[in-house]
């Protein structure tokens, strides 16, 4: 072959690719669509047209990008179209299956495919298809046999009318549209990222592999904004004025159960070792066990007290007292005819008063504790001195059923840095009394009200209508367990622990002995789990 007709020939087979690869973009865009209809639609217009320019330029330079890296490199040193076409039908073939794979797991899960989501969707399937993984693995290659033979034509089709395609002159015109959408989309973004307009910000994770240039790293690198100033107004974004709470997260649509046994949770703020172990004593002798949980308490009695309280992180604190809101679940609860108070003991410390959370919200004293055995549900709230009032206490419940814990672990308020969320050192004893709490791998103060509320009245959607704890006589696996501890965010998974602050940095730590890994990343799509757990209950409000 003569060197001027290799030339010509690579030549044809480089604008066959690119017609190939346009043909591939249209459909690239079409499977786009399933990621716009799985998020929530745009609020403004700005944000709007940044979603189009932003699908049209991604899809075109994600497929534009396999051609160069896949088969631009074909072009030149394999030079026969038939082998060629072959090549980019199968590449083409397994890049759509992978988006597709993603864009239907991503409408499901809200999150893209990754090591951890490809067992989470085996996991899935799994569970959904028992016994049927051989129909499901057939239909896969079934799928992926048709969508190849496509290609093959696709290929054949471009190729045999390249001629014609040429004469159309398409290119020029579709390309300027991809390439404009692609650009306009990231500078809408820089703008968006710097402004920390929501609105745009928010769509950072709708499509696959996008890495929008951030306003931080860019325009800061530049000198165009200071890291400080643009951190303090994140800081300010995320502060309590600025979230619109939803809560309870849906109308509550409980019905009472049959059991009316009376339910007392009794708590103490604090518990150091030997404390603790004098309240086992006693709680052992008033027919009391300790559950085999890792049950994991708040570094600050007020943060705890809420957690219990309300069921919910105390990201949401703040909030819930300037909005001066009550718990969503006493109002049930007096539908019900179930009787609920609230008592503490003269020691117990002012400053943990109830008024702090809503203003008109007083607990009563401990004095004027009179339990009865059907239709009540007592909250009594004890200071570490009050450990010899115990036993009349826990004496005067009769045939009630008894959670007794503690707000805060002794031994983290010396601990320095992020030592003090180590699970040995967070940890607190959980004793109960005729709930038989099964072996449990990990729990928290937010899982105590839903323990106790699951017995007296069944909600639709459970109890994460009101609160992200979970009631904890499901028993059972539970990673990972998301706390926070303002400010901070803690997953504590199997094997690892993340913490991050609320200046985006985290920190990874082994769960066993609690060493940090340096260099190590949050598994995004736990994260993005636990985000959108924590946030279950607010929206941000608009100006």
């Amino acid at each position: 072959m003569g060197k001027n007709q290799r030339r010509d020939k690579i030549a044809r087979l480089i604008s066959w690719g690119h017609w190939f690869t346009f043909a591939n973009i249209i459909l690239c865009l079409l499977i786009g669509i399933i990621y716009i209809d799985s998020t929530p639609s745009p609020t403004t217009f700005i944000s709007t047209v940044y979603l189009i320019v932003n699908w049209i330029g991604h899809f075109a330079f994600l497929p534009f990008v396999f051609f160069i890296i896949l088969i631009f490199p074909f072009c030149l040193l394999i030079p026969y179209s038939k082998v060629l076409r072959s090549i980019a039908a199968l590449i083409s073939s397994l890049g759509i299956v992978a988006l597709i794979f993603d864009a239907l797991f991503f409408r499901h899960y809200g999150y893209h495919l990754n090591a951890y989501s490809l067992a989470q969707m085996a996991k899935d399937a799994e569970a959904a298809f028992t016994g049927a993984s051989f129909v499901i693995i057939l239909m896969i290659m079934l799928g992926f046999l048709i969508l190849l033979g496509f290609e093959l034509l696709l290929a054949n089709y471009t190729w045999k009318h390249l001629s014609e395609l040429q004469h159309r002159r398409l290119g020029a015109p579709a390309t300027t549209v991809f390439v404009l959408c692609f650009f306009a989309s990231h500078s809408i973004h820089v703008w968006a990222d710097a402004e920390l307009y929501d609105p745009i910000t928010q769509q950072d994770d709708t499509f696959p592999l996008s890495y929008p240039t951030t306003a931080k790293t860019l325009m800061s690198k530049h000198g165009f904004i200071e890291v400080e100033n643009y951190q303090a107004q994140q800081q300010k974004l995320m502060s309590a004025e600025n979230i619109r709470l939803r809560y309870p997260h849906n109308t509550l649509l409980c019905s009472k159960t049959s059991q009316t046994q009376g339910i007392t949770l009794v708590v103490f703020d604090r518990l150091n070792a030997e404390q603790s172990q004098r309240v086992g004593e006693v709680a052992n002798d008033n027919g009391l066990t300790q559950v085999d949980i890792q049950l994991l308490a708040h570094p600050s009695r007020e943060g705890g007290l809420f957690q219990l309280l309300y069921g919910l992180p105390d990201f949401y604190q703040e909030t819930i007292e300037n909005q001066n809101i009550s718990p969503a679940y006493l109002k049930p609860l007096a539908d019900f005819g179930i009787d609920v108070s609230w008592h503490t003991s003269p020691n117990w410390s002012q400053e943990l008063g109830l008024t702090q959370f809503k203003a008109d919200w007083n607990a009563e004293p401990l004095s004027s504790f009179y339990p009865r055995n059907e239709n009540q549900v007592n909250v009594v709230l004890l200071s570490h001195e009050d450990i010899d009032r115990l036993p009349a206490i826990l004496g005067s419940l009769g045939q009630q059923r008894v959670l007794l814990s503690s707000l805060a672990p002794s031994n983290t308020e010396g601990l320095l840095g992020q030592q003090q969320f180590k699970p040995e050192n967070m940890r607190v004893t959980l004793w109960e009394k005729d709930f038989a709490l099964p072996q449990q791998s990990i729990g928290g103060l937010m899982d105590l009200m839903p323990t106790a509320l699951s017995r007296v009245m069944s909600c639709a959607g459970g109890t994460q209508s009101f609160s992200n704890g979970e009631d904890l006589m499901n028993g059972g696996e539970r990673w990972p367990l998301v706390e926070t501890y303002s400010p901070y965010i803690v997953i504590y998974d199997q094997e690892l622990i993340t913490v991050l602050d609320n200046n985006g940095q985290y920190n990874i730590y082994r769960r066993d002995d609690f060493s940090r890994l340096d260099g190590a990343e949050p598994t995004v799509p736990v994260l993005i789990d636990a985000l959108k757990d924590l946030k279950r209950f607010s929206g941000r409000a608009r100006d």
